[in-house]
């Protein structure tokens, strides 16, 4: 277990020992692609894939070293090729300038990285004993059963051999085509894999006398020993598992981040999808958008898919009768966060090029106005993939190619550079900010739960009806669960025991009542708490007198949304990009689509803000900030 953990028993997350990392082709060498994983010291392996030609995928692991590759679509064996991937570093790797991994310019590119880490991910050498007759146990560092192995031979052109738990040891596939799981004993010597070791059979493609092999192992998440990850080290990051079509849910335990499917009772293609180049949520009674999906056994570019992600597992549709297996991995960031950079950042449109706004992270929800004229504000996220809602309007989500979430530090694809618009980014983070979908029923039931991955008791909930028009209804906990306010109008907050049942969130759901349950509709959720030095969520009574407001932050606020409760007052949204100054601030009403004015509501504090008593008295909610 210390082992697993780390040094000293250090906790380990999945954003440290795994990276979906997009990017576009420059032509350019020794490029670094930073996504954070230390692959140097740590070791592991790199899968890159050109999105939108048909050039072969190109896989490079740190045991066979820089520049051997090897293609998961073909069954030629390793070969040293130069300006693949050059370099392993301590904060992800470099590559050089060949078609496979960067030479097309503004070419679209994906990388998927596994570092080594118990309970994750292995990967290990072994040279073959078997002249036809013999088996061997080969060991591995795995620290648990693994749930998922590929091997290739790479003296050989031989095919890639997969073993799944599901199939179990009595059965195979290969990678590179899809033909479907067929038994053999010639494999897995019909012996399962272990916390130490896998056994390998008499067949070539995974045990020949002299001949050099590389497996890739996969932890099974459903082992005890592979739940050691998050702050209290006792969950899985990974689950291999399978189901039968059609039209099925997978509950996983946790809301994946990346999914690889193959039918396993007659030929069907390998199917990888990932939350970065789009995995959304389905919609029950509105439009649905497919999973944008790779074939890591065809070199053809992106396709779509029925996958859809779901807050605890995924959904695909498909024929009955059909059997299917599957790896997913685990949605980061598990780790809370620390710097508020890190998932809220505030910027004007510049530059004319994709992204528009750029925080300097992957967003997961952005929204955005021009600071003049009237205009509505836009609002995209992640989850729903690329359809806008508007904050000062009642109307369903409607689509918006400008929207894009394939990219490491922005969103916002615009041709032109324009300061007058100002853009919020979120990143979803324990404690700090979550997206939840679900849908209603027309059992208008008194009370619904809906399950959420914020980790704490969310404290400001933003919900929306994403199929027809509704209001946008807000939670407060200035207000408690008795009342509710509506984002897109300036209404104080109402007695509506109807919208939350009377019930207030806890860590893991929240509970909408009969106003949100009475018709069968699509919903979107956005959830907040308060993380030390990140953000706050609270309440003031404002009077005659100046109030310093402490929100835990050094250098002050950089957000704040505030609004009066006790009686009609807009929702004002101030920035430091804009300006929170001393005398008058820009200011943005979000319920309106009015352009930007001006006043003297709030000042700058070092802990948090200050507000003035020019700000008329009375009970104000507020959310800031750092």
């Amino acid at each position: 277990m210390q082992g697993a953990a780390g040094a000293g028993g250090d906790k380990v997350y999945v954003e440290e020992v795994f990276s979906t990392y997009v990017y576009k082709g420059d032509e350019q060498p020794d490029r670094l692609i930073p996504n954070g994983l230390d692959l140097d010291g740590e070791g592991g392996m790199v899968l890159i894939k050109c999105r939108e030609n048909s050039y072969h995928y190109a896989l490079f692991d740190t045991e066979r070293g820089e520049n051997e590759w090897l293609s998961t679509n073909g069954s030629v064996e390793s070969t040293t090729v130069t300006q693949h991937v050059v370099d392993f570093n301590s904060n992800g790797f470099t590559i050089g300038t060949n078609d496979r991994v960067n030479r097309i310019t503004d070419g679209d590119y994906v990388s998927w990285s596994f570092r080594k880490a118990p309970g994750f991910f292995d990967v290990v050498t072994y040279t073959g004993d078997t002249d036809g007759s013999s088996t061997q146990t080969v060991s591995h560092n795995l620290e648990c059963k693994p749930g998922m192995i590929l091997i290739k031979n790479l003296d050989e052109d031989q095919y890639w051999a997969v073993y799944h738990k599901s199939m179990g040891a009595t059965h195979y596939a290969r990678l590179n085509d899809g033909l479907e799981f067929y038994e053999n004993s010639g494999f897995w010597d019909d012996t399962e894999p272990t916390s130490t070791q896998f056994t390998v059979g008499v067949t070539a493609a995974v045990n020949q006398l002299g001949k050099n092999f590389v497996a890739y192992l996969f932890a099974d998440g459903d082992d005890a020993d592979a739940q050691i990850f998050g702050d209290g080290g006792n969950e899985s990051i990974i689950k291999c598992g399978s189901f039968t079509g059609a039209s099925y849910t997978e509950s996983l335990g946790f809301e994946p981040q990346w999914l690889l499917v193959k039918r396993s009772d007659s030929t069907g293609n390998w199917f990888l999808v990932d939350n970065m180049r789009g995995f959304y949520n389905k919609t029950e009674a509105g439009v649905d958008v497919d999973a944008v999906n790779l074939r890591p056994n065809m070199d053809i570019n992106e396709n779509s898919g029925s996958f859809h992600i779901t807050s605890d597992g995924f959904y695909y549709s498909s024929s009955g009768g059909i059997d299917y297996v599957y790896m997913a991995i685990r949605r980061g960031p598990m780790k809370t966060p620390e710097d508020a950079t890190e998932v809220f950042g505030v910027d004007h449109l510049t530059n004319g090029s994709t992204p528009g706004f750029k925080p300097g992270f992957p967003v997961d929800w952005g929204i955005f106005k021009a600071l003049t004229g009237t205009s509505d504000w836009q609002a995209w996220d992640r989850v729903r993939g690329e359809y806008d809602l508007r904050f000062n309007k009642i109307d369903d989500e409607d689509g918006n190619n400008n929207f894009i979430g394939d990219n490491m530090t922005g969103f916002y694809d615009y041709s032109t550079a324009d300061s007058t618009y100002i853009g919020y980014s979120f990143r979803r983070a324990p404690g700090f900010f979550d997206i939840s979908c679900f849908s209603s029923a027309s059992t208008n039931a008194a009370g619904l739960d809906i399950n959420h991955n914020l980790g704490v008791v969310p404290e400001m909930m933003i919900i929306k009806n994403r199929t027809y028009d509704g209001n946008w209804e807000t939670y407060h906990k200035g207000i408690g669960n008795t009342h509710v306010l509506k984002i897109n109008n300036d209404a104080l907050a109402e007695d509506a025991a109807s919208a939350w049942n009377d019930t207030t969130p806890t860590n893991s759901v929240f509970t909408v009542g009969t106003n949100i349950t009475d018709n069968t509709n699509d919903w979107i959720a956005y959830l907040f708490a308060t993380v030390a030095g990140v953000s706050k969520v609270g309440s003031e009574t404002v009077g005659s007198s100046a109030i310093e407001v402490n929100c835990g932050f050094i250098a002050g606020a950089r957000f704040v949304l505030i609004k009066r409760t006790d009686a009609a007052g807009d929702w004002y949204v101030y920035d430091s990009t804009r300006g929170i100054n001393t005398s008058n601030d820009e200011f943005l009403l979000i319920n309106e689509p009015d352009d930007e004015d001006s006043n003297d509501y709030i000042d700058p504090f070092t802990t948090g803000f200050k507000i003035n008593s020019s700000l008329p008295s009375g009970d104000y909610i507020y959310l800031a900030i750092a």
